[in-house]
């Protein structure tokens, strides 16, 4: 019985060890900031192009509307040749 209590008590504390060592990577990653670069040049990415999207919004949209025309023009003609 002792061996089975002294596998789990070397069980448990080599996994509060891990969890102990895993907060402090965490709080040392959030202090020293190490993934939010690439967090907030992702956000900025998307912020450009939603602003892109929203000034060139009518050009966008005409050009869309004109790719579609095109593509029903064409698919009536080929049902028609056959």
């Amino acid at each position: 019985m002792k061996g089975v209590l002294k596998k789990v008590d070397y069980f448990c504390s080599r996994k509060y060890l891990y969890l102990k060592n895993l907060k402090c990577s965490v709080k040392e990653r959030i202090i020293k900031n190490i993934d939010a670069m690439g967090t907030i040049e992702v956000i900025m990415i998307i912020a450009v192009l939603v602003a892109l999207a929203l000034i060139f919004r009518n050009f966008i949209g005409n050009l869309a509307s004109k790719i579609f025309n095109k593509i029903q023009e064409k698919t009536d003609t080929a049902i028609d040749d056959l």
